[in-house]
Formats: structure tokens, C-alpha cells, sequence
């Protein structure tokens, strides 16, 4: 019976620390789940914010190219002009004047208005009618005629111009049809303005713009005049830069 009996108690005994080994073993698996765990929400918590932070990031970028588009390009465009002043780049400000200028009349003839609900981030919200979009139309001129004159600027010019209208839409000032409309009829008078200028143009090959620029504008040196850059000073701020409109807005306010 005494055998028995601590027989029992062995087993008992045996079977109790079995258990309460289990246990431990039962808790030390949920204590490193649970640490596994939060080293996992830990990492997600950190991917997350440093996802928000390159996003963040990234539309700061967008938001700094295209808010400056209009005032970047035009005194870029202004200051080439004054150091080069030759004959190409004479007529190329004559063919983004020409391009600026057909923006505007196909404004008034189309008059379709730009999307309701404009971006709080656009202080100087435009009153003018959105198709075709006047800046896609400038980018698209400028960009076609640049890189064919110098190919090795497409790339640069290909991002510089996606991010600037990608902002124009992602701000709501244009739909995409209005910037798509834009910049078609811009590049297609790009390419036609540099085959024009060259003389190369296939309908009309007697047609030269450059040698007429020479002749009628240009010096003995080849060059513009400096003090007739007023002009193209004048022309370029009201027409490509937008600041008749800003002018509008002034005197409005004055009044």
C-alpha cells in the first residue's frame, strides 16, 4: 500500500511538472508571437511613415515645378534670347509668341470652362476658360522646337514637361482632354514652326524664318539689337508668362 501510494504521488508529481513545463513552453511562444508581433507593426508603422514622407516629398517637388512653370519658361526663354540674340532664337520667340497668341483665340472660340473645384493650393486661381490649356500648348512649342534643334535635351525635357502638367491636372486647373488638347496642337506647331525657320518644310520650302529674321531684325554681326530685346521683353511677360491676367487682377483690385 505504501508502494502504492508513492507510486501515485511519483506519478502525480511527474505528471504536475509536465504540465507546468507546458505551460512555460505554452507562454514563452506567446510571449515571442507577441513580441514578433510588435516588431512587425513596429516595422509596418515605420514603412508606412516613411512611405508617407517620400509621397510627401514627392508632391512638394510637383507642387514647386509646376506652381513656376509660367515664370520659369518665360524668363529662361527671355534670358537665352538676350545672350544668344541670333537669328534661331529670334525666331524661335517669334513662333512661341505666334503659339502663345493661337492659345488664347482658340480659348475664346472653344469656351469651355476650366473644372468646378479648383485646388486650395493654387493662390492665383486663373478666371480664364481652360481648353486648350495655354501652358500645355507653351511646354509642348518649346519642348518639340528645343529638342529638334538639340536631341540630347528630349529626356530632360520629356520629365520637366510631365511633372508640370501632371500638377495642372492633379490641381484641377485643366482637365485632362484641355491639357491633352493643348499639348498636341503645341508640338505639331513646333515641329512645323522649326521645319518653317530651317526652310525645310515639305508644303512650303520656299518659306524660310530664319533668313527672313536676318535680313529684316538682325545687325552685321548677326545679332539683335540690344535695345530692341524691350520688345521681345514686353510681348514675352504679356503672352507666354500669362501677365495680362495678373495685370487684370491688379486693377480690379485698385478699383
Amino acid at each position: 500500500s505504501s508502494i502504492f501510494g508513492s507510486s501515485i504521488a511519483t506519478r502525480f508529481g511527474a505528471g504536475t511538472a509536465a504540465n507546468n513545463k507546458s505551460i512555460d513552453v505554452d507562454k514563452k511562444k506567446a510571449h515571442t508571437s507577441k513580441t514578433n508581433n510588435n516588431v512587425i507593426l513596429t516595422m509596418s508603422q515605420r514603412d508606412t511613415s516613411e512611405s508617407l514622407n517620400d509621397t510627401s516629398s514627392l508632391n512638394n517637388v510637383v507642387l514647386s515645378i509646376g506652381s513656376t512653370t509660367s515664370m520659369f519658361v518665360a524668363i529662361t526663354f527671355l534670358a537665352l534670347l538676350a545672350v544668344k540674340r541670333d537669328a534661331l532664337m529670334v525666331s524661335f520667340f517669334i513662333g512661341a509668341i505666334n503659339n502663345g497668341i493661337l492659345s488664347k483665340v482658340l480659348k475664346k472660340l472653344l469656351n469651355q470652362e476650366r473644372p468646378a473645384e479648383i485646388s486650395e493650393t493654387v493662390k492665383d486661381k486663373p478666371s480664364d476658360k481652360g481648353m486648350p490649356s495655354s501652358h500645355a500648348m507653351s511646354l509642348g512649342f518649346i519642348g518639340t522646337f528645343t529638342a529638334m534643334t538639340l536631341p540630347q535635351t528630349l529626356l530632360p525635357i520629356l520629365i520637366y514637361v510631365a511633372v508640370s502638367l501632371y500638377y495642372r491636372i492633379h490641381t484641377q486647373l485643366h482637365t485632362k482632354e484641355q491639357i491633352a488638347v493643348g499639348l498636341g496642337v503645341g508640338v505639331l506647331n513646333g515641329a512645323l514652326w522649326r521645319s518653317l525657320c530651317s526652310g525645310t518644310n515639305p508644303l512650303f520650302p520656299s518659306v524660310n524664318v530664319m533668313e527672313w529674321v536676318s535680313s529684316t531684325f538682325l545687325n552685321e554681326h548677326g545679332l539683335l539689337p540690344i535695345p530692341l530685346l524691350v520688345i521681345p521683353a514686353v510681348v514675352g511677360l504679356a503672352v507666354v508668362g500669362s501677365f495680362e491676367r495678373r495685370i487684370s487682377k491688379w486693377i480690379k483690385k485698385s478699383d
